[in-house]
C-alpha cells in the first residue's frame, strides 16, 4: 500500500502483517499435507499447529479451515439445515447480517425454510431477549452477527446463549468482524458454530475457519477427499493457514480512542453518527445528503480510503441501516464507514477527518 494512502477501510480488509507474510512464504516450501512422505508429514504438522492456534484463541475443540467468512457461514447454515432441517424448518436471524448470511438464508427459504428477522432497537443493537422472543417450537437454528460490519454494534453473546440453553436450538455466530477484537470462548458460552476470517486480522485474503461444537452435525458442502475431517474436500491451503495462525499470534488491539475521536469530530461537524460503535467501526451520514458511493470516490481521489457499508454489498442501499428505526430516512444512502486497525496512525486520522468534515454538496 502506498504511503500516501490513509486506510480507514479496515472492516473490508486489513493490511497483511509481517509475521503473516513470513509464515506464508515459509510454508510455500512444504508439501501436500495429505502426502505420506517427509514433506507431506512436515506440511501436516504445520497445518495442525496452525489449527491449534485457531482452536486455542476460540477455545473450541474443532476448527475447519475454509476460504474465508462467506464459506464458513455457508457451511454452517447450509450444513446445519441439511442435517437438522427435516423435522424443524424455522431459523431466526437479524436485520444486521452480512450478505453471506442474508443470501444463504434466502436460498434456504426457496427450499421451504422459514426465516424470522429481528431488528435492532433504538440504540442500534440487537438485544438477546428479542431474538429469544422470535424462537418457536419449530426453530432449529439462530444465526446472528457478533459485530455488525456496518455500524460496529456488539451482540451480547453470553446473554443469548444463557437463554438458549435447553431449548434444543443451534446457535451460529458470524464472528468475522468481532474475531480478536473481543474475547470469546466457544466452549464456555455454548456457541455451536462460529465463523471467522483471516483477512480481517492482518492475514491474507482466502483463509477462514469454522469452529464447530462436538455436539453439532453438519453436512459437507464441498465434497471430495477426506480433508478437514471430511467436512471440506480439497487440498488444504497450507501457506494461508500458517499465515492466519501467525497473524493471530501477532495480534495487537486497536486504540479505542481513535473511534471516539472520529465520532466526536464528525458529530461536531454536523454528521449523523450511527449508533452504536462498540467495535473499531464507525458509520456516519453526511448532512449534505451526498450519496455514500460518491463520497467514497471523492475521498479516494484525495488518498483516503473509507467504506460505504459492507464491502460485499457494493452499490446497494444497506438493508441493515434501513432497518434501524432511529435513523433518519435520508441517512441510509448518505453513509460512509470508517474502520480502524493496529496500523491506523492518529495523525493520519486527524488529516483524514479534516478532509471528510469539509465535504459539502457540489
Amino acid at each position: 500500500m502506498s504511503r500516501s494512502i490513509i486506510n480507514l477501510d479496515n472492516a473490508a480488509d486489513t493490511p497483511v502483517c509481517e509475521a503473516a507474510r513470513q509464515a506464508f512464504l515459509g510454508a510455500l516450501t512444504l508439501g501436500n499435507p495429505s502426502s505420506p512422505h517427509g514433506g507431506g508429514r512436515a506440511a501436516r504438522q504445520c497445518l495442525e499447529e496452525a489449527r491449534s492456534v485457531v482452536q486455542t484463541v476460540l477455545d473450541c475443540e474443532r476448527a475447519v479451515f475454509t476460504s474465508g467468512g462467506t464459506e464458513s457461514i455457508n457451511l454452517a447454515l447450509r450444513g446445519a439445515a441439511e442435517a437438522y432441517g427435516k423435522l424443524k424448518k424455522h431459523i431466526v436471524t437479524t436485520t444486521l447480517e452480512h450478505p453471506a448470511t442474508v443470501k444463504t438464508l434466502s436460498a434456504l427459504k426457496a427450499k421451504g425454510f422459514l426465516v424470522t428477522e429481528v431488528p435492532p432497537r433504538d440504540d442500534g443493537r440487537i438485544h438477546p431477549e428479542d431474538i429469544l422472543g422470535a424462537v418457536t417450537d419449530n426453530t432449529f437454528l439462530v444465526t446472528a452477527a457478533w459485530v455488525c460490519g456496518e455500524t460496529g454494534s456488539l451482540l451480547d453473546i453470553e446473554g443469548l446463549t444463557s437463554r438458549l440453553r435447553g431449548k434444543g436450538v443451534l446457535l451460529h455466530i458470524d464472528g468475522v468482524q468481532g474475531f480478536m477484537k473481543f474475547p470469546v470462548s466457544v466452549r464456555k458460552t455454548g456457541i455451536d458454530l462460529l465463523s471467522v476470517s483471516g483477512h480481517k486480522v492482518h492475514a491474507p485474503m482466502g483463509i477462514g475457519a469454522l469452529a464447530i461444537s462436538p455436539r453439532v452435525r453438519l453436512v459437507p458442502q464441498i465434497t471430495g477427499g477426506e480433508q478437514e475431517g471430511g467436512l471440506r474436500g480439497g487440498t488444504e491451503p497450507l501457506p494461508l493457514a500458517a499465515a492466519f495462525a501467525a497473524a493471530i499470534r501477532d495480534w495487537m488491539p486497536v486504540d479505542p480512542t481513535l473511534v471516539t475521536t472520529a465520532a466526536e469530530t464528525l458529530t461536531d461537524a454536523g454528521w449523523f453518527v450511527i449508533p452504536s460503535h462498540d467495535a473499531p467501526i464507525l458509520s456516519a451520514a453526511n448532512p449534505a445528503k451526498l450519496p455514500g458511493e460518491a463520497m467514497v470516490r471523492m475521498l479516494s481521489d484525495q488518498g483516503i480510503w473509507v467504506g460505504s457499508g459492507s464491502a460485499c454489498s457494493r452499490g446497494k442501499r444497506s438493508a441493515a441501516l434501513l432497518s434501524m428505526k432511529k435513523l433518519p430516512a435520508w441517512a441510509a444512502g448518505s453513509v460512509i464507514r470508517l474502520s480502524f486497525s493496529r496500523f491506523t496512525v492518529r495523525e493520519e486520522l486527524s488529516s483524514a477527518l479534516e478532509v471528510i468534515t469539509r465535504i459539502r454538496r457540489g
